[in-house]
């Protein structure tokens, strides 16, 4: 009786707390459109994870060896024009000066309030050296 009981509630409880990561959904079709991109930092994105908590965005930063580089503000603007700003990047810190490496790409995961999945958008980044903006664009796979 205890046995079943045990395996009822442990059905339940993976019934009300798995869905909330099937909600999950990581995408990796997409390019930078380079023909409405430009500016100091380039950008190779790897994978979007749009989830309900947040939006992370992986890729590789590209600049140029044994310079430093600071990004001060990023913002991710949406095919209808809503503008979100970045929460948090991991790889380096906003508003900090950072090296580029002599493979001139830093990793990072950017992430952004939760939305509904984009098949075109834009993320703009400004720094003391300029503005930076790349155009990202989903495969038709």
């Amino acid at each position: 009786m205890f046995g079943r009981l045990f395996i009822s509630v442990a059905v339940f409880l993976c019934a009300v707390i798995i869905p909330a990561d099937l909600v999950a959904r990581e995408l990796e079709n997409y390019s930078i459109e380079a023909s409405k991109s430009g500016g100091q930092i380039g950008f190779k994105i790897e994978k979007i994870d749009y989830r309900d908590d947040l939006t992370r965005v992986y890729g590789f930063l590209i600049g140029k060896p044994h310079t430093s580089g600071r990004i001060d503000e990023m913002i991710f603007v949406a095919s209808t024009g809503e503008k979100l700003d970045a929460t948090d990047i991991d790889g380096i810190d906003m508003k900090r000066w950072f090296q580029w490496e002599d493979d001139n790409a830093i990793y990072v995961e950017i992430d952004f309030p939760p939305m509904k999945i984009q098949s075109e958008f834009t993320i703009m980044l400004s720094g003391p050296k300029g503005p930076s903006k790349w155009t990202i664009i989903q495969s038709k796979k």
